[in-house]
C-alpha cells in the first residue's frame, strides 16, 4: 500500500473523479485498473490510498509458497550435484539463495565481508546481529518475489554497499 499526496492533477475513473492532493470530490472508495482507491483524511490532509490488488495477492501467494519452495530447494541441493546454493559471480561476489544461520560461519570462511538481503522480512533467516557477530556487514532491502524487482534506489544502495 502506498499513498499519493499533493501531486496535483486529477484521476479519471469513468463517471467518478478524484482530485489527487486536493479535496476528494465524488468518491470515498473506487476501483481502477486493478487498484482499490480509498480516500483518507489523516493528518488533516486529503490523500488517496492506493492498494494494488495484484501486489497484495502476489504477497499472499509468495508467503504461502516460501517454506514449501525452500524445502524443495534444500532437498534439490542435496540430490542434484549441479544445483548449487551459491555461485561465485567473480572473485568478489557470491550470489545465491537465502543463507541459513548455520551458513554464516562458512560465509566468513569464504571471505564474505558483507551480505545484501533482497527478501521479505519473513524470508530473512539470519538476523543482522549474527552476521555482525562474525564480522559481516548486512544490508536488508525488502523485496517481494515473483512479479516484482528491487527499486532502482535499492539497486543503487546495494551497489554502493558492495563497493564499500
Amino acid at each position: 500500500m502506498y499513498i499519493e499526496e499533493e501531486k496535483g492533477g486529477e484521476l479519471e475513473t469513468g463517471k467518478e473523479e478524484v482530485v489527487v492532493g486536493g479535496v476528494i470530490e465524488k468518491a470515498d472508495k473506487l476501483s481502477v485498473a486493478g487498484k482499490v482507491l480509498c480516500s483518507s483524511g489523516s493528518s488533516g490532509k486529503n490523500a488517496i490510498v492506493v492498494l494494488d490488488v495484484r501486489r497484495v495477492m502476489v504477497g499472499v501467494g509468495a508467503r504461502a509458497l516460501f517454506y514449501p519452495t525452500l524445502l524443495y530447494n534444500v532437498v534439490r541441493n542435496k540430490i542434484q550435484v549441479e544445483f548449487r546454493w551459491w555461485d561465485w559471480i567473480d572473485e568478489f561476489v557470491l550470489l545465491g539463495a537465502v543463507p541459513f544461520q548455520s551458513d554464516v560461519k562458512r560465509l566468513k570462511e569464504l571471505g564474505v565481508s558483507g551480505v545484501v538481503t533482497l527478501n521479505e522480512p519473513y524470508e530473512t533467516l539470519v538476523p543482522t546481529s549474527l552476521y555482525e557477530a562474525h564480522g559481516i556487514r548486512h544490508l536488508v532491502l525488502p523485496t517481494r518475489d515473483y512479479l516484482f524487482a528491487p527499486s532502482l534506489n535499492n539497486i543503487c544502495q546495494a551497489v554502493e554497499f558492495i563497493h564499500g
